[in-house]
């Protein structure tokens, strides 16, 4: 008869071999977002991300106070940078690059997970999604206006804040509400349907 595993205080399978650094970290925030996703925040709890870990709470409170700390945490490690898209000179493709910033911040958290924390977290995780990848996108959107201004693409009255928010504010609230992914299709129908025509795009004119 085969007999229960015995954990060590670490919370490993006696006779495994225990995990440490980046390996444990990387588990450790699978978790997180697969217990946001599967249970929500309020019901997630550190021993649940533990089990789900395949680790023991002390190996998480030994690094995170509570569990806020460890949603902050994982969030902020996974989030791609709107800074780091190279901007091409051309208005379309630069706003598809750049809206899927938050297309892959969807992926990278799993959308039900940011769409747990956006619901039932405190502001803490939406102000740092904000911070990380929505306002950047948004002030990023704008210089691709300005320059398209510049070239003689946009209409003058394009380059406005407005214009700039109203990708982003679609996507994030799709996450917010729907709680599933951004698929390719979404992002490119955002910039095709909602934010050229808000740009009136001046034809170039043939020489």
């Amino acid at each position: 008869m085969g007999g229960v595993a015995v954990r060590d205080q670490s919370g490993h399978a006696g006779g495994g071999q225990r995990r440490h650094g980046a390996e444990l970290q990387r588990a450790i925030f699978d978790a997180v977002f697969a217990e946001l996703s599967e249970v929500g925040f309020a019901r997630m709890t550190m021993d649940s991300v533990a089990l789900a870990a395949h680790t023991g709470k002390a190996a998480l409170y030994r690094r995170w106070g509570n569990k806020k700390e460890l949603v902050l945490d994982a969030l902020g490690s996974v989030l791609p940078s709107p800074y780091a898209v190279e901007l091409t000179g051309h208005v379309r493709d630069d706003l598809i690059a750049l809206l899927s910033c938050i297309q892959r911040a969807a992926d990278a958290t799993r959308a039900g997970a940011f769409h747990a924390m956006a619901v039932e977290g405190d502001g803490d995780c939406r102000k740092l999604f904000d911070q990380r990848v929505l306002r950047p996108c948004k002030e990023l959107i704008a210089e691709v206006l300005r320059q398209g201004v510049a070239r003689g693409e946009v209409a003058s009255e394009a380059a406005d804040p407005l214009v700039a928010a109203a990708g982003p504010a679609l996507l994030a609230d799709h996450i917010i509400t729907e709680g599933t992914a951004i698929s390719e299709d979404l992002v490119i129908s955002v910039v095709d349907r909602v934010l050229l025509p808000l740009t009136a795009a001046i034809p170039a004119r043939s020489s």
